[in-house]
């Protein structure tokens, strides 16, 4: 067996070695903070789209609650289902009439009916 005696590195050569490695260090964190497609800049981009994705599915999944809750009452509530028909469409009962009074919002009295006296 053979024994190989160890180099030992000069000062001059430990400096050098401690610069590349800094500079390689430095070169790699410049990388992954700038970097397109997977810096730092990139993460936060995509954690803020996420939690804006996460949002909008809690958003429409209680809009999915609250719109089967509205099916069923439509379904089986036949109270509600007059109430909508009532209010959203304007339906009547059989025999029902409905009188719409119009009231003025101007602060005017409504202008008298004119004989032709008073024409030009």
């Amino acid at each position: 067996m053979v024994h190989r005696q160890r180099r030992s590195f000069s000062r001059r050569e430990k400096r050098a070695f401690a610069r590349i490695l800094l500079a390689a260090i430095i070169a790699a964190l410049f990388l992954l903070a700038l970097a397109p497609g997977c810096s730092l800049r990139s993460y936060g981009q995509v954690k803020r789209k996420t939690e804006a994705v996460v949002a909008e599915n809690e958003r429409l999944l209680q809009e999915t609650i609250q719109l089967r809750e509205e099916i069923r009452l439509l379904q089986h509530d036949v109270k509600h289902l007059e109430r909508i028909a009532r209010e959203k469409y304007g339906m009547l009962r059989k025999n029902e009439e409905v009188y719409y009074l119009h009231q003025s919002t101007s602060a005017e009295p409504p202008p008298e009916e004119s004989n032709g006296e008073n024409l030009p």
